[in-house]
């Protein structure tokens, strides 16, 4: 009976000091890289300063009529990545690692121009392009910024994501291939994030 009740005891001390951690694990927010853009971030930590993120980075869905004729063009994109912290001091933290980046967009248009990324950060004017296109974008962004923590469960943050992509444009009789390398004022977020 007292080995049950040792055992109990050392089970029971195990779980209360696993569940009664104040420290999160988790952190969910918005960021942003302007009034247009507006993106979901989830972030697991793995271990200390090393975190799992994931970001909804943007989707769009538009239907435009021009001339009589539809453009239906459809897109969604998001990141998956592993980030590391290095504190500067109790509120600062210097934020770094990597992200692989796809996105996809569909294009629907019976007739007339379709304009479509080229992969240089330009466009391509297709004319009387018929049916769908498919527009695909695979890379890797790096990740470099700074963090501040308003309290121990709010934070924000400023960051710029780098990236190198490989696109490409297929459908309608049309294959379009493209390599991209940004780094653009398009590639600053910033994000508040909570931690629980």
């Amino acid at each position: 009976m007292k080995r049950v009740f040792l055992t109990c005891a050392a089970l029971f001390v195990s779980f209360s000091a696993a569940f009664s951690q104040d420290v999160p694990t988790r952190e969910i927010g918005l960021r942003t890289n302007g009034f247009n853009d507006l993106g979901f971030v989830y972030k697991k930590q793995k271990s200390e300063n090393v975190y799992k993120r994931y970001r909804l980075a943007f989707g769009n869905l538009g239907l435009g009529i021009v001339n009589g004729s539809s453009l239906v063009n459809f897109s969604v994109g998001g990141a998956i990545g592993k980030e590391k912290r290095k504190s500067i001091n109790d509120r600062f933290q210097v934020v770094y690692g990597t992200e692989f980046i796809p996105r996809l967009t569909v294009i629907h248009s019976p007739g007339g121009n379709v304009s479509v990324n080229d992969g240089t950060m330009g466009s391509i004017t297709i004319t009387n392009a018929g049916n769908l296109l498919l527009n695909t974008s695979l890379g890797i962004g790096f990740v470099l910024g700074t963090q501040y923590n308003i309290s121990p469960k709010w934070y924000v943050s400023a960051e710029i994501v780098p990236t190198v992509s490989l696109n490409g444009t297929f459908g309608s009789g049309i294959t379009i291939y493209g390599l991209n390398a940004a780094f653009t004022s398009s590639n600053v977020g910033l994000t508040g994030m909570y931690r629980f």
